[in-house]
């Protein structure tokens, strides 16, 4: 019997602002799926990205990595970056595993906006 891969959907949307991307994740993002949201994230080149995980029930360490990567890879690059309507699940991952003070978070996208630009 084969195993179903959890399905994983990346929209792109435009930011208020020029210079900002907005990358909406749908799905669980795990292991098996991470790959076209690290891609995306590795050559996004906007000036902002903004990360919205309201729809994603739940992550995995390797994409907890990849999230990381894109705070890695942003402050090397001097672009910010920020993960809006974080789930209280993810939060709770995030504290678990000792990253919620080092990730960017906002509630929402006006806020993240507001900080950032």
């Amino acid at each position: 019997m084969e195993t179903q891969v959890p399905e994983v959907r990346l929209e792109t949307l435009s930011g208020s602002a020029d210079g900002v991307t907005v990358l909406k994740v749908i799905g669980p993002l795990n292991i098996r799926n991470f790959f076209e949201f690290q891609d995306r994230t590795r050559n996004d080149n906007s000036r902002v990205l903004i990360i919205d995980l309201a729809a994603v029930p739940y992550i995995d360490s390797a994409a907890l990595g990849s999230l990381l990567g894109v705070h890695v890879s942003c402050g090397k690059r001097n672009r910010k970056y920020a993960l809006i309507n974080v789930p209280d699940r993810l939060l709770s991952m995030f504290t678990v595993s000792g990253v919620r003070d080092v990730l960017v978070t906002f509630p929402s996208l006006a806020e993240a906006e507001t900080a950032l630009l």
